[in-house]
């Protein structure tokens, strides 16, 4: 059968409806039609009382794979509003690192409860993982994967890949072992399909192995992935024995969760705080750094107040100044913008803020220039004054070449320090580009009063 993506829409919607209805038997047959994924975005868009009494009619299998695709917070939520009884066989067919990240989600005791009803595979797996550092490689570590003996011959593989379990995720790639289970080698499917039957593993491996160790950064690991475009890579202890691999879903979904979190500091918002946390938290995550900006912006505040005199004298410079403070302000966040994500892909190193501040200085230049000019002459239509339009443009171009310079490098220098650059930067930038741009602005204003009093 042939699904186009009309056909899809259609039974999406129809599934929405049907659940929506309370016609959970309609509903667990269009659910058989319908990715888990899409499920999962469905049942995250409607209220839990409604999407819950779904959960429970479908196959219990089927709706650990959908509660795993949830928002972890949100599975959490849906695990304490079962029956602890129902939760653990929704958990037993949750991949490990996920039903990590859900029983992190739930009260202390509730997560002790249910792992105690969990099955004792699943419970030692999750024990495993929970004892790691929640941003180290080991509490993202899958300990389903591919280990071959160095002796098997390729038959005996491709037989040990067909017979594998179908908790096994990636089954392109075989790790080779010594007897010892130390790792000594990698070996890609399609070399084995081309291979003759009868050669060992050994002799076709790639002995360059790049592991990483439970206790590394995940984050890191993450990173080394996307740069060396690997599909996996195998975690290793100090002894080199493989016991488990960082598969590149866990990778993905760690750098766009980062890139997601540092823009949500840009803006001065807590990563931590989500669409589910309660009114009353997400105040308390927001209101400090409100009131951190109030304190930072008194600067630009003081500096208005020292030129009280220019402005009672020239109305009229009122009327430019919050386009030349904005203007410094967007700017600013473009470049900030740029070198963040830069940081969090791991693209650049830290060291090459030079480098950075180098670029936003050309871009800074022509900018300033282009953007300069456009205001002087909207300045002059508006208010006729040719003085005040070189003073409000050659303000404007001063403060988007700083601001740019500034966005484009104080990541890095801030990163280099050891803070976070995301949380720090913005209010940072907005009271350096606030400053800058007033002090310009009103400064050159009272230079030239004479020309600007008509």
């Amino acid at each position: 059968m042939i699904l186009e993506p009309q056909t899809l829409k259609v039974y999406r919607e129809e599934l929405i409806e049907a659940i929506e209805a309370g016609d959970l038997e309609i509903a667990e047959e269009l659910a058989h039609r319908i990715s888990n994924g899409r499920i999962a975005q469905i049942l995250s868009e409607m209220e839990p009382e409604v999407a819950l009494p779904f959960l429970e009619q479908i196959n219990e299998t089927k709706a650990g794979i959908v509660i795993s695709m949830l928002p972890a917070e949100l599975a959490a939520s849906y695990l304490d509003s079962v029956r602890i009884e129902r939760a653990a066989r929704f958990l037993d067919d949750i991949p490990a690192d996920s039903a990590v990240d859900i029983l992190q989600k739930m009260e202390i005791e509730d997560a002790e409860q249910l792992l105690q009803l969990l099955s004792p595979s699943l419970k030692k797996s999750l024990s495993e993982l929970m004892k790691y550092d929640p941003e180290s490689v080991g509490a993202f570590m899958n300990d389903k994967f591919l280990g071959i003996p160095e002796s098997a011959t390729v038959d005996e593989t491709l037989q040990a890949i067909h017979d594998a379990p179908s908790t096994v995720e990636n089954r392109s790639y075989v790790f080779v072992v010594n007897k010892k289970r130390e790792l000594v080698g990698v070996l890609s499917v399609k070399d084995l399909i081309h291979a003759v039957p009868s050669s060992t593993v050994r002799s076709l491996m790639n002995p360059d192995v790049v592991a990483v160790h439970p206790d590394n950064n995940a984050l890191e690991a993450a990173q080394l992935m996307r740069n060396r475009r690997f599909q996996m890579l195998p975690v290793v202890d100090s002894k080199k024995r493989i016991f488990g691999v960082f598969l590149l879903d866990d990778a993905i979904r760690l750098l766009s969760q980062n890139i997601v979190d540092q823009f949500i500091h840009i803006g001065a918002a807590s990563a931590d705080e989500s669409f589910y946390t309660p009114p009353i938290g997400a105040v308390k995550k927001r209101l400090p750094w409100m009131a951190v900006n109030v304190i930072l912006n008194l600067g630009a505040v003081a500096v208005i107040s020292a030129f009280e005199g220019t402005i009672e004298a020239v109305a009229a410079l009122a009327i430019f100044l919050p386009m030349i403070t904005d203007m410094g302000g967007n700017v600013g966040i473009q470049a900030l913008s740029v070198s963040i994500r830069s940081i969090a892909l791991g693209e650049v190193r830290v060291s090459q803020y030079l480098a950075a501040c180098r670029k936003e200085v050309i871009i800074g230049l022509v900018n300033g220039i282009i953007l300069g000019l456009l205001f002087a002459i909207i300045a002059v239509v508006i208010r006729g004054n040719p003085v005040l339009g070189l003073v409000a443009g050659g303000a404007l171009a001063v403060n988007v070449f700083v601001a740019g310079i500034v966005g484009g490098t104080l990541p890095f220098l801030i990163k280099r320090l050891g803070y976070d650059p995301a949380m720090m930067t913005g209010p940072v930038l907005t009271t350096i580009t606030d400053i800058t741009g007033v002090s310009i602005y009103l400064g050159l204003s009272t230079l030239l009063m004479a020309s600007l009093v008509v």
